[in-house]
């Protein structure tokens, strides 16, 4: 995603439920599985990379399944539990002594790994990051650092991010760690104030709605405001994101 890319994309997703980085990720993860699937799923360095990983970790390998892609991921799978047979075909049990120091720690913590099979869960220990997951490091970083590149740009971001869900809890920690100027971080914490304010405003009218003596006034802007909240302190679901967000929501029942 080059800079011009990342700056448009930044604007459309700004216009858009939900956090615009959470969003940009999770479509640059998606493109990432795309090209694996149609273009990679045999090449050396690509497999490489999730031997070493011991494949995808959870959020992406069930991320990559619903691509429903039986024959890519068969492929990959293969190759990754081949790996580990052959790991565990050469396991051995390494039994320390009865009366060695070793023994007796593990007699002393049984909750502590046992020193016998050490050597063959460091084996299965991935020796490098969930390669979806490095995807989504790069385009996190890129994202942020383009918004506080253009925030208070001319013809910038700031209006846009104004009107916006604001970042999610996460992306907003860690957007802060790219702010060198004053006028930047003013812009950057005025914006997301103002942005969960009004949250909690809904939050507010949601909750007083619930109230036998208000239920019958009618619905408006606090409407899903349960599910945004979780959203702005966690971030997006992923790719199941779409259809939280735009979904007919109702508030959850008492009871």
């Amino acid at each position: 995603m080059g800079k011009t890319m990342s700056l448009h994309n930044l604007r459309e997703m700004l216009t858009k439920p939900g956090c615009a980085v959470c969003r940009l990720t999770t479509e640059a993860t998606e493109g990432f599985f795309r090209s694996l699937l149609w273009e990679s799923v045999n090449d050396p360095d690509a497999r490489s990379d999730i031997r070493q990983a011991w494949g995808f970790c959870h959020q992406h390998a069930w991320q990559l399944a619903q691509h429903q892609d039986s024959l890519g991921i068969a492929i990959i799978n293969r190759d990754v539990l081949g790996n580990a047979l052959r790991t565990i075909e050469k396991a051995q049990f390494q039994a320390l002594p009865p009366l060695s120091l070793g023994r007796a720690r593990e007699s002393l913590s049984p909750g502590q790994p046992a020193a016998a099979t050490a050597e063959l869960v460091a084996q299965l220990t991935p020796r490098s990051t969930c390669p979806a997951c490095v995807q989504e490091e790069k385009t996190e970083v890129m994202s942020l650092r383009a918004l506080m590149k253009h925030l208070l740009a001319e013809q910038g971001l700031l209006a846009v991010y104004q009107s916006s869900d604001g970042l999610c809890l996460p992306h907003f920690r860690q957007a802060l760690t790219y702010v060198r100027t004053e006028s930047v971080f003013e812009a950057l914490v005025s914006g997301q104030r103002a942005i969960w304010e009004r949250l909690v405003d809904h939050l507010s009218q949601a909750i007083r709605k619930c109230d036998y003596r208000f239920k019958d006034e009618p619905r408006g802007e606090e409407v899903g405001a349960w599910l945004r909240s979780t959203t702005a302190l966690a971030g997006e679901r992923g790719d199941r994101r779409d259809a939280a967000l735009n979904r007919n929501r109702r508030l959850p029942k008492k009871g």
